[in-house]
């Protein structure tokens, strides 16, 4: 059965994004899997003299770490009234120096669907795309990655906003449909136009790819895009506008969206975008 893989390292981010994983399984029914990367100083494993030292302190470790992250799973099932863990909750603990890497095999294992992590404390959405543990899940994982802000209020997505570029939104949008008919929600696919590579069949290609779906609630619009502005903070009207509880987006090497994108400054990145980022790798 398919699952949604939550990784946790005991911080606050991490308590979003469980508390998220397990609002969304309410429709979703998949399994919920959380796991622990464990980190132990490489000064705590030097003092550890003998093999059999060694063993009991991973042991050890191993045991704490597992209690700890049953009772913060538990408490984020308390927070939506759920008393007891589910049957089909799975915790793991592992000790690896190599978190990302690590996360994403075992998501595999487990036939993960989608991985859902935080961004980080104050800095938000500029540490999941500079240099966090989330943006490299994001490089590396085939696996979709759900971002979640560490203070979003948290809520049933209804509206799902899909920033596109056209190329090829039959097959994203087929990536994405899932999710959205499971949520019964609503998909607006956004083209922002900055009047250079739009043409009439590409535009007509994705209306028609839209009318031939069965699901029917899909929307294509486009909004007038300015070069001199970032791309963050034209989301963010967007956003404002359309009111969309999630952002799609898909990620690639060296498009004109991720270099708008990633050019945007780390301050702007910190207040603009609001909502889960839900992040597919591009075929």
């Amino acid at each position: 059965m398919a699952s949604i893989f939550v990784p946790s390292d005991f911080s606050k981010n991490s308590v979003t994004a469980l508390r998220y994983a397990i609002q969304l399984n309410k429709t979703l029914k998949y399994d919920l899997v959380v796991f622990h990367a464990s980190q132990i100083s490489a000064y705590a494993i030097a003092s550890a003299g003998t093999e059999k030292e060694k063993k009991e302190l991973f042991r050890q470790d191993e045991k704490d770490k597992h209690e700890k992250l049953y009772d913060q799973v538990l408490k984020a099932y308390k927070y939506w009234g759920i008393n007891k863990m589910p049957p089909n909750t799975t915790l793991l603990v592992e000790y690896t120096p190599m978190m990302v890497e690590r996360s994403i095999e075992v998501a595999e294992k487990q036939q993960a669907a989608l991985i859902v992590m935080g961004t980080h404390g104050a800095t938000g959405i500029t540490k999941f795309f500079f240099g966090s543990n989330t943006s490299v899940m994001i490089s590396k994982s085939g696996i979709p990655v759900l971002a979640v802000p560490e203070k979003y209020n948290i809520r049933k997505p209804e509206h799902l906003l899909f920033s596109s570029d056209l190329e090829k939104t039959q097959s994203e949008i087929s990536q994405i449909l899932p999710l959205v008919q499971a949520l019964k929600a609503r998909l607006t696919v956004l083209y922002m136009d900055y009047g250079i590579d739009l043409n009439t069949k590409k535009w007509e290609d994705a209306e028609a790819a839209i009318k031939k779906l069965s699901y029917k609630k899909i929307k294509l619009i486009s909004r007038k895009a300015n070069i001199e502005e970032t791309l963050v903070d034209q989301l963010k009207k967007a956003r404002e506008k359309l009111k969309p509880d999630m952002l799609v987006m898909f990620t690639r090497e060296r498009t004109l969206w991720d270099r708008l994108f990633m050019k945007s400054k780390t301050e702007d990145l910190s207040t603009s975008i609001k909502i889960p980022l839900l992040s597919f790798k591009k075929k």
